[in-house]
């Protein structure tokens, strides 16, 4: 007989039995006593608690792009508004006073990479000192202002662009593709939607005051429909194949999250108020993202 065979299976059962009889004791120690059971609404409140180290306000301020004739946005629309005609200039003034009044902002956030932080940082010390104009852009008229008015010294750049998936990035063109893979009617029944509401909201820009605009695209209703948008049609395009719709939709959770990470990170004290400007298609998922945060607390932007 092999006794060293004989030894290790003996190893072997000692081993197996031992784990076996310290995970019994282990979930012997954790189970109810005395038949005790535990309510789901109990459960509910015991469970163990996330405690934030600090705690922070933001307020998602959604605009369209100001200077049309600089938009680098993938929709480019056909009508704009004067911003700094004399009558919207005040408009825009009362609308910093509110807010600055009511939120009482610490940092004020814009739609920029980190990389233009130098160019941003210079520009606004020459505007604080009188030696800069203010350009039509958001980032000016609502970034710059917004700062001054609570005397802050500093503008942060914290947008991110990932770079598109490889699925995305290898379709020529998406109707053709849509057409080969028998998804033609959901290319063009996001197409079409996606035309209808831009011609829309582009045409309202002609039909409504600046104030009345911005708050109807800081409304609740708006962001719940460009929700929509990334969760019908497109996103189901290329199921089965190479899910680039879904792939383009995650890339776009992929920018925010990146977003809302630079946010966080600038928070360096406790009790920030971050006021973001922000195109309003990015809205609805930046307020979803610091709502879920423990640390955040989402504040009205009207």
């Amino acid at each position: 007989m092999d006794k060293t065979k004989n030894t290790n299976n003996l190893n072997h059962f000692i081993i197996t039995n031992l784990c076996f009889f310290i995970s019994f004791g282990t979930l012997a120690q954790i189970s109810p006593n005395n038949g005790n059971k535990t309510s789901v609404s109990q459960a509910i409140s015991e469970l163990p608690k996330t405690v934030p180290s600090m705690h922070h306000e933001v307020m998602v301020f959604g605009t369209f792009h100001f200077d049309r004739d600089n938009d680098g946005s993938d929709v480019v629309g056909k009508y704009t508004m004067e911003v700094k005609s004399e009558e919207n200039q005040k408009r825009l003034d009362s609308l910093i006073e509110n807010i600055a009044k009511r939120f009482q902002h610490t940092k004020v956030v814009i739609e920029l990479r980190p990389h233009h932080q130098k160019f941003i940082d210079s520009l606004y010390e020459a505007y604080l000192s009188g030696e800069y104009v203010l350009g039509k852009n958001e980032v000016f008229q609502l970034g710059f202002r917004m700062a001054n008015k609570l005397k802050l010294q500093k503008v942060y750049c914290i947008d991110n662009r990932p770079p598109q998936p490889e699925t995305v990035l290898a379709i020529d063109d998406w109707e053709v593709y849509a057409r080969q893979m028998g998804h033609e009617s959901l290319w063009h029944e996001y197409d079409a939607t996606n035309n209808a509401h831009n011609t829309y909201m582009d045409n309202l820009k002609i039909q409504m005051g600046l104030l009345e605009y911005l708050k109807l695209v800081n409304s609740q209703a708006l962001s719940e429909r460009n929700k929509q948008f990334w969760v019908t049609g497109l996103v189901n395009l290329g199921v089965g194949d190479s899910y680039i719709g879904a792939d383009l939709t995650g890339n776009w959770f992929r920018r925010n999250t990146r977003i809302f990470a630079n946010t966080r990170h600038i928070c360096e004290t406790n009790n920030e108020r971050v006021f973001m400007v922000y195109g309003y298609g990015h809205k609805w998922i930046l307020e979803e993202l610091f709502k879920a945060s423990p640390e955040f607390t989402v504040k009205p932007a009207f």
